[in-house]
């Protein structure tokens, strides 16, 4: 209960009113009692040396006439004053220092605090007889000034507790129970729910710093129930869209996977795991996205171009990967997170990269089969004239370029055209297959290249960084016997063809491709025409 009331404002202030008024009633009654005292003790010296004054004359006669009784009369009347403690009446000493007279009664020992009143002669002016000495009450004195002084103090006290009841009175009233219904006002708002932020009540017109407070209080209880409400409006579309886009994050059939500035993925949804997950695995294999498809090194540069990029477009690729023992190919979107805030991302804050990928395995089979069969020959396998002279331009401009050769050998089966007409054309497209067969086998190097023109024409064609005329003669050389081994064309037959092979190098011998092929084919008709069955280059033909 105490504490509850000392928790009031204006408990509080009055009692520390009070306490104030006691202890300023306290020192203003010390020292109205100092000041008070000394001034009554003086007040009190002065009337007793009025009443010494008006016993004077009768005093005189009485020493004057040695009159015992008279002076004990006077003695006994001054004493009969509350003022007066003792007194005292003595003639003045004869030449041998007897005194005729000296009567005394009361205390008489403080000498430095009596009235001396000295008696005169009444016939002679200027003659002393006596002295009447009176002394003045102290204790008496002091009692008085201690009552005053005890009245004073209860009167201040009942002052200053009137005035801090009043006091406590008008700031209950004025101060802390306006601020009290604030207070209640208070207590009923819940942040959480704006209904409650209910406008705070004051009395209209009044201008007080309550009523300040209370009509400011209300402007920002008026705005904060805006922002709230506007808040919550605002969270609930927000996570209406979370869920949306979580949902299609989640349920997506494309993988979608979020990269950042060392391309580890941070973020992706169960399709994108579901795709590189290795079968028999609950995770993926590393987070480095480079890592999980081919080309690594391609991967990494094309990322940092993306990152690297003014306004970078959207990216696509088609990436080949090796999953377990699957080969899957992707259709691969990258797109760089933009910054939508207003504050931009210095530039040495992280870009993030978003990847969509799509599994498109049959349909980059089917455009690999699509390619190839537009590419090669049907019956060999071998290059087409279309896609070898594609291939054959291609790689003669990366040996200028990078000052390399590229050795072509014009080829043309000798002994052919009678195996169709002997035969059947079954038996020459056997003997063809096989002919294809032991090119491939003899040139299945990277930089290779082995096309049918038609027919029985073909090309096989070789990058090297350094022409060697002679391992190239070996090598043709080598070719030419094994075309001339026999060639099974049924169960119980065989055939033997032989071929004729004129080689050019370029870019010695040609820096473009119809010329180099000219004189590779201008080489070998110079074969066929010389006793076919050999080879021949073109720098020992062409003069």
């Amino acid at each position: 209960m105490i504490k509850i009331i000392s928790q009031k404002l204006y408990i509080r202030v009055a009692i520390a009113i009070a306490l104030v008024a006691i202890v300023v009633s306290l020192v203003s009654s010390m020292l109205s009692y100092y000041s008070g005292f000394k001034e009554k003790k003086n007040t009190n010296y002065l009337l007793v040396e009025q009443l010494a004054q008006t016993m004077e004359k009768t005093a005189a006669i009485a020493a004057y006439l040695n009159d015992k009784e008279l002076s004990q009369e006077i003695i006994n009347g001054l004493l009969r004053n509350d003022l007066v403690q003792g007194a005292s009446l003595e003639s003045k000493a004869n030449a041998k220092g007897e005194m005729a007279l000296f009567i005394a009664n009361g205390t008489i020992n403080k000498q430095k605090e009596a009235v001396l009143v000295k008696l005169v002669h009444p016939f002679l002016d200027d003659t002393f007889i006596g002295v009447l000495s009176i002394y003045p009450d102290d204790n008496f004195i002091q009692h008085q000034a201690q009552a005053a002084l005890k009245k004073e103090f209860i009167l201040m006290l009942i002052q200053s507790i009137v005035i801090a009841f009043f006091v406590s009175l008008v700031v209950q009233r004025w101060l802390t129970q306006p601020i009290q219904n604030l207070t209640d006002s208070f207590a009923k708002i819940n942040p959480s729910e704006p209904e409650t932020l209910k406008m705070l009540t004051f009395k209209q017109g009044k201008r007080d710093e309550i009523s300040r407070l209370t009509h400011g209080i209300n402007a920002l209880m008026h705005e904060l129930h805006l922002t709230i409400s506007n808040e919550q409006t605002l969270r609930k579309k927000t996570q209406e869209l979370e869920a949306k886009f979580r949902l299609i994050f989640e349920q997506a059939s494309a993988g979608i996977c979020l990269l950042d500035s060392k391309n580890i993925i941070t973020t992706f949804n169960p399709a994108f795991k579901h795709y590189f997950t290795v079968p028999g695995e609950k995770e993926l294999s590393t987070l480095h996205f480079p890592e999980l498809l081919n080309n690594v090194d391609e991967l990494q540069s094309l990322l940092e171009d993306i990152r690297l990029a003014h306004n970078p477009p959207q990216t696509t690729l088609d990436v080949e990967c090796k999953v377990g023992y699957k080969t899957l190919w992707f259709h691969c979107l990258f797109v760089r997170l933009t910054d939508q805030r207003d504050t931009n991302r210095g530039p040495q804050e992280e870009h993030l990269v978003e990847v969509i990928l799509h599994d498109v395995t049959e349909r980059a089979e089917r455009e690999l089969k699509t390619r190839f069969e537009a590419d090669h020959d049907p019956l060999t396998g071998l290059l087409n004239r279309r896609a070898g002279e594609k291939r054959l331009q291609k790689a003669l401009r990366e040996c200028i370029k990078n000052d390399n050769h590229l050795v072509l050998m014009m080829i043309d089966l000798d002994k052919f055209k009678p195996i169709n007409d002997t035969y059947g054309h079954e038996a020459g497209d056997k003997v063809l297959i096989e002919t294809a067969h032991r090119f491939k086998t003899l040139f299945h190097e990277k930089n290779d290249m082995c096309i049918r023109l038609g027919g029985d024409e073909f090309i096989v064609a070789r990058q090297v960084n350094t022409f060697n005329k002679a391992a190239t003669c070996e090598q043709a050389t080598a070719l030419l016997n094994e075309l001339q081994q026999q060639v099974s064309i049924s169960n119980t037959k065989t055939c033997v063809v032989g071929a004729s092979i004129g080689i050019a190098v370029a870019p010695t011998d040609g820096t473009e491709l119809h010329e180099l092929m000219h004189n590779g084919d201008k080489t070998l008709y110079h074969v066929k025409e010389t006793g076919r069955g050999k080879v021949a280059f073109y720098d020992d033909i062409k003069n």
